[in-house]
């Protein structure tokens, strides 16, 4: 009568979880990069209304200029305080066809983010509407899209 192998050897078990330890150990760097990409959708959300509000002024008017004193406070957004990562986002008129959002990050969020900011900067061309371009401080593989 043969002798059949039931189970697992060692070295097949310790092959395994060395697979394993390879996998996690690529995965975990590219999840975390992930999950501040997730915090900084805060900022996009926060100041959506305002990216709105300046595409629509920029179709009416075809400029800026308007973007002083009441109209500029009217248009600029609150922050909650349950914000996580959002300390504030003033709104800036940088020339007749520029405006700036820029949001500063809390120094309480992801090490990777913290203390600095992301900024939309608006560019109104009469008769095609606003472009905007995003830029700022934190490294731009954390940019969000649009």
């Amino acid at each position: 009568m043969k002798n059949i192998q039931k189970g697992f050897t060692l070295i097949e078990l310790m092959i395994v979880v060395a697979i394993i330890g390879i996998l996690a150990a690529v995965a975990i760097p590219a999840y975390q990069d992930y999950t501040v990409k997730a915090k900084l959708s805060e900022a996009t959300s926060l100041t959506s209304q305002q990216r709105l509000d300046l595409g629509v002024m920029c179709s009416d008017q075809g400029d800026f200029t308007q973007l002083t004193g009441a109209t500029l406070t009217g248009i600029q957004p609150s922050i909650p305080t349950a914000a996580k990562i959002v300390a504030s986002a003033p709104i800036t008129k940088t020339s007749a066809t520029h405006a700036l959002i820029t949001v500063n990050i809390l120094p309480t969020a992801p090490a990777a983010i913290a203390g600095m900011n992301v900024t939309w900067d608006g560019y109104c061309e009469t008769g095609k509407g606003t472009t905007w371009t995003v830029g700022g401080s934190i490294p731009s593989k954390y940019y969000p899209k649009g």
